[in-house]
């Protein structure tokens, strides 16, 4: 794989990697509106396990149907052109249900820091989920 689909693959998966990160925020605002017991917004679905069961659930399901969107291919053809956004869509998916701890990670009073952290775990995710799918498929 040449230089230019690996830097294609990264700056994919930094893109997907922050509108997983969206759709978590989207989805934890949601279960707010119908579960309020706890005033966090939790973009982690590890923590939310922990801290609120219900969102936690709520937001594995949700990144499972986002993994699994990326999955439905009729021809081989497709199948075939197809693999490596499916790879990158897993990778992406676990390296977040990792690296969304770190802005939980730090605690410090300032916004800055949260919004600089998840800035920073999803460039992290998305630039080791596209290097593994260019490793991958450079084979």
């Amino acid at each position: 794989m040449n230089s230019r689909q690996m830097s294609y693959s990264v700056a994919t998966g930094i893109g997907y990697s922050f509108i997983i990160t969206i759709i978590m925020f989207i989805t934890s605002l949601v279960v707010k509106l119908f579960y309020p017991p706890s005033n966090l917004l939790l973009i982690s679905p590890i923590l939310a396990l922990f801290v609120i069961p219900a969102e936690g659930i709520v937001e594995i399901v949700v990144l499972a149907i986002l993994v699994i969107f990326s999955y439905p291919v009729r021809t081989s053809v497709e199948k075939e052109s197809f693999l490596s956004i499916r790879t990158l869509a897993i990778y992406a998916g676990i390296g977040y249900l990792v690296l969304s701890l770190m802005p939980y990670a730090f605690k410090v009073p300032y916004p800055q820091t949260y919004i600089g952290l998840v800035i920073a775990f999803n460039v992290i995710n998305g630039a080791i989920a596209g290097l593994a799918v260019s490793l991958v498929r450079g084979k």
